[in-house]
């Protein structure tokens, strides 16, 4: 959506790319997944970009019937019990995944840079957890899992610890620096959570830009 690096002519990465859409979106009172933006579901763009470069797309939502008509494989939530937790969601990605390696965003992410991706991507089957680093915060919902760490991520499940964070000291971590992500993402509009009314006037202010 935003001004992409991708190779030109380049086939399509033998690894998944999923989209989380099962949040509950207090903040924004209705499903963010169906939020539009330039006439487009959000869901329905994010779906769109990770087709370019993936070979698998898949969603995940606890409300399947809702997205039949994406052109993605649909998984929902193997762990059920307690809050409902972004973790869970990246379990259920990596579970349903064809490929060994798994890009997992969020369902409000919209201006993806596919060239940071593609950079990210040759990281993807050496590393259990690809991550950008921005401000000396990880960026979890914008990251690369590998099928290495899935048995760290049930361990964390089965143990009711849903904080992502707690996980990373025990995966195998290849950060991405604010430089490089600074390459591909000069604006850092890939990190963009619309979640609340004035973020979405702002992207679509962007967007006519």
């Amino acid at each position: 959506m935003q001004g992409n690096m991708v190779s030109k002519g380049m086939k399509r990465l033998s690894l998944s790319a999923a989209v989380l859409a099962g949040g509950e979106s207090k903040r924004m009172g209705e499903n963010k997944a169906f939020l539009k933006l330039g006439g487009k579901r959000l869901i329905e763009i994010i779906v769109e970009e990770l087709h370019h470069l993936f070979a698998e797309v898949i969603v995940v939502s606890d409300n399947p019937q809702e997205l039949v008509y994406l052109p993605a494989r649909l998984a929902g939530d193997i762990y059920r019990e307690g809050e409902k937790n972004a973790l869970r969601g990246i379990h259920a990605a990596l579970s349903a995944a064809f490929h060994p390696s798994c890009f997992v965003v969020a369902c409000d992410m919209p201006f993806l840079s596919l060239g940071l991706i593609e950079h990210m991507a040759a990281f993807a089957l050496e590393y259990d957890l690809v991550a950008p680093r921005l401000d000396g915060h990880y960026q979890p919902l914008f990251s690369f899992y590998n099928k290495m760490g899935l048995p760290a991520i049930t361990v964390a499940l089965e143990q009711k610890q849903y904080k992502i964070s707690s996980l990373f000291r025990k995966l195998r971590v290849k950060e991405i620096g604010e430089d490089v992500v600074n390459i591909y993402d000069p604006k850092q509009l890939s990190f963009l959570n619309i979640n609340t009314r004035e973020v979405l006037r702002y992207a679509e202010a962007y967007l006519n830009e």
